[in-house]
């Protein structure tokens, strides 16, 4: 139920009504129905469809350091037309101090690890095997 008011909600604003009438419009449906307390779980659905839609068109380049990302700046550029982006899409680059070195870079919900972490953790898998 909560995911069909979240996409109702969705529609209302994306054919240009503003949030604050679409939210108002969500409550009185909800009061109508004796449904208020699916408020805050269906504005959870909304924002979670949001960030879903905004992840899918943003690449997200993470690195150990800005110098690796400087360094390996090809092989990012490479591993970024496997993953299929566009001129027009959005390059966010990230610091991730839990990479040891390397890159790991998503797009679209793919993603290209050529971490040293990676690396390692495979390495060491295959070890203890």
């Amino acid at each position: 139920m909560k995911t069909q008011y979240a996409q109702a909600f969705l529609e209302m604003i994306q054919e240009g009504m503003s949030v604050e009438t679409a939210l108002t419009g969500l409550r009185t449906a909800l009061a109508k129905k004796n449904y208020s307390k699916l408020l805050v779980p269906i504005l959870l659905e909304v924002q979670r469809v949001l960030e879903a839609q905004k992840d899918a068109k943003q690449a997200r380049v993470a690195t150990a350091s800005t110098t690796d990302a400087k360094v390996l700046k090809t092989k990012i550029t490479e591993a970024l037309k496997t993953l299929g982006i566009e001129k027009s899409t959005v390059v966010k680059e990230v610091v991730d101090e839990t990479l040891v070195g390397g890159f790991v870079a998503t797009f679209d919900y793919k993603e290209y690890d050529q971490s040293y972490k990676r690396t390692l953790k495979s390495l060491f898998e295959s070890i203890t095997k």
